[in-house]
């Protein structure tokens, strides 16, 4: 138990520190400092081999995700969902079958651009901001992780890559969610109508597709864990920044600060992934935009996360019923 205690502890220290350097520098050169502390969230594993390669996999898929993205909405069909299913399904193809990376950041970065989620963003503006952020969030949380292997002689362990499966498993892999989001998309266009815009905006769309895109898995059990992971870390990350709001603890102090107590809070106690926690966290504390609240960001987040995992979770439980019907059906012919 101490020992687990240790490691996230050093994980905490680590992820702070790069989340930390990553905002200076980025604050500096005039780059995204959310986007870089996502990178530094997410990449991170106390191994530096496998911290290299998902900080390699995150920024190549967020270039192909936002490229296949650009490529649509300049055609004419920005906020076409048909295109958004099919281009859903062209980037998780290129990601995972021909370049053999995890397709999940890909297809956040092509849900934003597609979605049209800030209007005020070109497509290639927001591409650009994303990959450069996302690009020195990982190079310094790789050189930190680097660092810490020699001090501490971490043995360095194999890299597992993505196993090449056949088409029809990429295809599954954008097609239900990408039904998902459809849903989503009608059933906030529905909320819109008698809620608050305060309350249910873009970002509601956005979030809800998120929900129904990160955590998504073939297997059920395996769904249905994950999205309990990413609900509790939404609402714990959000309540710890809003703590901080409340004592009006900002700053990149405070802030590098904060993610140490959400990686060290949510996975000790909650025992849960902090990874989701520390980007609403993050989202609070560097991107809070003119007009918005913590309170808004976060109602808005939690409303969207709940409607994505349900919608994904029924979608997914509904198709496997409907493969099984027809699967016992065919035997039955025969």
């Amino acid at each position: 138990m101490k020992e687990e205690y240790r490691k996230i502890v050093e994980k905490a220290i680590i992820v702070a520190l790069a989340v930390w350097i990553s905002i200076i520098i980025c604050d500096y050169f005039g780059l995204s400092k959310f986007y870089a502390g996502i990178a530094a969230l997410n990449v991170i594993n106390l191994n530096d081999a496998k911290t290299r390669r998902q900080a390699y996999e995150r920024t190549i898929t967020t270039f192909c995700g936002g490229l296949v993205a650009c490529l649509i909405a300049y055609s004419g069909f920005q906020e076409n969902m048909f295109l958004y299913i099919l281009g859903l399904a062209v980037v998780c193809c290129i990601t995972e079958f021909i370049i053999k990376v995890p397709a999940t950041v890909g297809c956040i970065a092509f849900t934003y651009i597609m979605l049209n989620i800030d209007p005020s963003k070109s497509p290639n503006g927001y591409l650009e901001e994303r990959v450069l952020g996302t690009a020195a969030g990982a190079i310094i949380v790789s050189l930190i992780v680097t660092a810490y292997s020699k001090i501490k002689h971490v043995p360095t362990s194999s890299v597992s890559y993505v196993q090449r499966k056949n088409i029809k498993e990429h295809l599954k892999r954008a097609i239900i969610p990408g039904i998902a989001v459809l849903l989503g998309y009608f059933v906030v266009s529905y909320l819109n109508k008698y809620m608050s815009s305060k309350y249910v905006t873009n970002y509601t769309l956005y979030y809800c597709a998120l929900a129904s895109v990160v955590p998504f898995h073939v297997d059920m059990k395996e769904l249905l864990h994950k999205s309990k992971e990413r609900i509790i870390s939404t609402i714990v990350g959000g309540l710890i920044a809003s703590v901080f709001v409340f004592f009006n603890l900002y700053g990149i102090f405070w802030t590098g600060c904060g993610i140490l107590v959400v990686i060290i809070f949510i996975e000790s106690f909650v025992k849960v992934s902090a990874s989701l926690g520390g980007i609403v966290f993050l989202f609070i504390m560097v991107n809070m935009k003119d007009g918005i609240t913590p309170l808004v960001y976060y109602v808005d987040r939690v409303i969207g996360t709940v409607i994505g995992i349900i919608l994904i979770i029924l979608v997914s439980y509904m198709i496997g019923k409907l493969k099984n019907y027809i699967v016992v059906g065919d035997k039955g012919k025969f």
